[in-house]
């Protein structure tokens, strides 16, 4: 059967017909549903056109998908073919074009002719993590010696697995197909279309939980690759998976071959497994044995997971014929996906040399689990701190809080100098760990970034580990060697005032007309930030809109910050009695925790459910998510805040109509100032007069705050 297709043999094979026949110059031995993706100069080549209403049909969702037939007239000059729901008019005499009823079908149908067409092996890779970077060394290995088609990016569900089956029409030397839970689910088995000759399976993990629940669940449905497993053809498993779930795969593939291999780091049972591995700086060596011959490969900065993933490789190229001594000697030179153990060597501006590992390109718990420890071996090398850098793993389900809590004992055993944690599920796991050892938890990447390069001195070694979706961790890769390039300084003794004086070093106030909507003047840095938070201000905002019921008398709960007088002279002891009134005075005078406390648990039942509703109306005041993260906007490290002067005025717009409720707290220039002075470590103010706000931010002391609003307004006066 000659490679690749006539465009007789695909109307036919689709029962599609022709808009416009035009004569065919050479086979189609290539195929793509992207436009943009289309090789330029080169024959062969065919437009899958996909309508937008088919896209969001087939996928039962909107999604921000462009109509093919509109997207390829930008790029018509790349293909010779189109196959089409709808004929494309103005590309009749330039591009031959077949009609068809589905297109998305069309592919499917496609990339099961033309399997019958590839003559060679063709290897389905699937598993919880590990397919890319196992496909992407099989690609490395084999790229001198071999032509190969194999899956491009994430194209590795339920239609871009038949995208790159419809490829392999060419019969290239190999086909590389990466097969994920997506291509195997009760949608449709797209093992069953590309028909794999070797089957993988690189792992089994806690991805997918939020809909599967379970690893069984996990194994049971990745174990669906096997149903399409040419007849004999060979199974490929890693012998370091659950017990429970290896077993369910390993009868899968049972009912379709007897030829399965496994491999291992800690299993000398399995067919090819680690025999022993020689950390240096930047290069592992790694010593494996097979078939009772013992080999050797070096690799730059790799996790257990990559090694893993190598391994599992060597063994699928050995099984296939391939010598696999010059196969090892081959991994060194090995690059992988960028952020996958991305190795990146920095330099501080005042000279401190940072390495950091980047392994932020995604992450599972068990990938999480290696990149730790590999942080571990490593740091043997370096003089200098040694942070790790975590963000939270996603999709997990139910059991993301259990999961992550999994981690918990590999950090307190990385003898990491600082942890730092990003996203809603490491909250949790920074709370459990020693005090000395946190950096700090956030939930926004720049101000993580900009945090950790205080903490690193010469010589520092950083491990960049999480996932790219659920939160903004992603862009950490981006912004933290930028950080560190401008870094000018280590901080040795890091206490909240050293911290403060470096990342609040200047003030900045602003006056807002709020009648006219618009600033009147600023004065000082206007970009100032705090490391402090609003929480005691946002949750005064949700009682007055509640309605304080003023004289209504409360005893003092047991709280652990009861101590200390009240501004009417009272004692904040466990049983003392306050009005309403006189606390929620107390939070607008002093922010007393007892008193913030109290109020929370009076008017929402607890704190957890104050905080949610605090957290509810900074999103809808379009406020910085991390400007309130506790209850009483103490600076703390495992729950890093921050705002900014343009937070402070959102907040007085929304206090506006309250401000006679509020407490004069200074008078400027013969003018009544009411509202909030607030802070510990820099004071902070959100003041009216009448339809004046003035919002301050980052003064050594409520006098230094006077005194510099005092001064603004008489400047601003002065020159108006």
């Amino acid at each position: 059967m000659a490679a690749g297709f006539t465009y007789q043999e695909i109307a036919d094979i689709l029962d599609g017909y022709f808009f416009n026949e035009l004569e065919q110059s050479s086979p189609i031995i290539d195929f793509e549903f992207d436009p943009a993706q289309l090789q330029k100069g080169v024959s062969g080549n065919c437009f899958i056109s996909i309508s937008r209403e088919r896209w969001n049909q087939f996928h039962k969702k909107e999604l921000p998908w462009i109509d093919g037939n509109v997207r390829i007239l930008e790029y018509y000059k790349n293909c010779d073919l189109i196959i089409t729901e709808e004929p494309i008019k103005e590309l009749a005499p330039f591009v031959a074009q077949i009609i068809v009823k589905n297109s998305i079908k069309s592919m499917q149908i496609l990339a099961k002719q033309a399997r019958n067409k590839m003559k060679n092996p063709v290897i389905g890779i699937t598993g919880s993590v590990g397919k890319s970077s196992t496909r992407l060394i099989l690609e490395h290995l084999l790229k001198e010696i071999s032509n190969v088609v194999a899956t491009r990016g994430n194209h590795n569900t339920q239609t871009g697995v038949p995208l790159y089956g419809a490829k392999l029409c060419r019969n290239p030397d190999m086909g590389i197909v990466e097969i994920s839970l997506n291509a195997l689910n009760n949608r449709g088995n797209q093992a069953l279309t590309i028909r794999p000759d070797v089957c993988m399976v690189t792992s089994i993990g806690e991805a997918h939980l939020s809909t599967l629940h379970s690893t069984m669940n996990v194994a049971a449905f990745k174990a669906r690759i096997f149903d399409g497993l040419t007849t004999g053809g060979l199974a490929i498993i890693n012998k370091d998976i659950g017990k429970e779930e290896f077993r369910i795969l390993y009868e899968q593939a049972k009912k379709r071959t007897n030829r399965i291999k496994t491999y291992s780091l800690i299993d000398k049972s399995a067919d090819l497994f680690l025999e022993k591995r020689i950390y240096e700086k930047y290069i592992t060596t790694v010593i494996f044995q097979y078939k009772k011959t013992a080999y050797t490969f070096d690799m730059i900065m790799p996790s257990d997971g990559i090694m893993m993933n190598t391994l599992g490789a060597l063994l699928c190229l050995a099984e296939l014929g391939y010598d696999i001594d010059s196969m090892a000697r081959k991994v060194y030179d090995f690059k992988s996906l960028d952020r996958v153990m991305e190795l990146k060597r920095l330099n501080s501006k005042d000279q401190r040399r940072i390495d950091i590992i980047d392994d932020s390109h995604n992450a599972a718990i068990p990938s999480m689990i290696n990149a730790i420890k590999t942080f571990k071996e490593k740091q043997f090398f370096y003089k200098g701190k040694k942070i790790l850098v975590l963000g939270q793993v996603a999709d997990l389900g139910d059991q993301s809080e259990y999961l992550h809590d999994k981690l918990v004992p590999y950090i307190l055993q990385s003898d990491a100098d600082y942890v730092f944690g990003h996203g809603k599920y490491m909250r949790d796991v920074i709370k459990k760990l020693p005090a000395n050892m946190v950096g700090g938890w956030f939930n926004n990447a720049l101000e993580l970034s900009t945090r950790i390069p205080y903490y690193c001195s010469d010589d520092s070694f950083i491990l960049l580990k999480g996932s790219v979706s659920g939160s903004d961790f992603r862009k950490t890769s981006h912004y933290l060697p930028a950080q560190i390039k401008r870094s000018t300084k280590e901080i040795k003794d890091i206490t909240p005032q050293v911290l403060v004086d470096h990342i609040q070093p200047m003030w900045g106030i602003v006056g807002y007309d709020l009648k006219e909507n618009k600033e009147i003047f600023h004065k000082g840095y206007l970009q100032t930030k705090s490391i402090e938070g609003i929480g005691p201000i946002i949750l005064l905002l949700l009682l007055f809109q509640m309605g304080i019921q003023d004289q209504k008398v409360s005893r003092l709960k047991r709280w652990p910050t009861n101590e200390g007088i009240s501004i009417n002279q009272k004692p904040f002891h466990f049983g003392q009695t306050f009005t309403h009134r006189e606390l929620a005075e107390e939070v607008m005078l002093t922010q007393h925790p007892s008193a913030v406390f109290e109020l929370a648990y009076l008017y929402f039942s607890n704190r957890n459910k104050a905080m949610k509703e605090i957290t509810k109306l900074i999103e809808m005041l379009d406020i910085t998510p991390s400007a309130a993260l506790n209850l009483t906007g103490r600076y703390r490290v495992k729950e890093q805040q921050s705002f900014q002067l343009s937070d402070l005025i959102k907040v007085g717009k929304a206090l506006k109509q309250y401000q006679s409720e509020l407490p004069i707290i200074m008078n400027c220039n013969g003018m009544n100032m009411r509202g909030i002075a607030f802070g510990t470590l820099r004071s902070h103010c959100i003041l009216f007069n009448e339809d004046v706000l003035y919002c301050g931010s980052g003064m050594t002391s409520v006098e230094d705050l006077k005194r510099n609003l005092t001064l603004s307004m008489e400047l601003t006066r002065m020159k108006s």
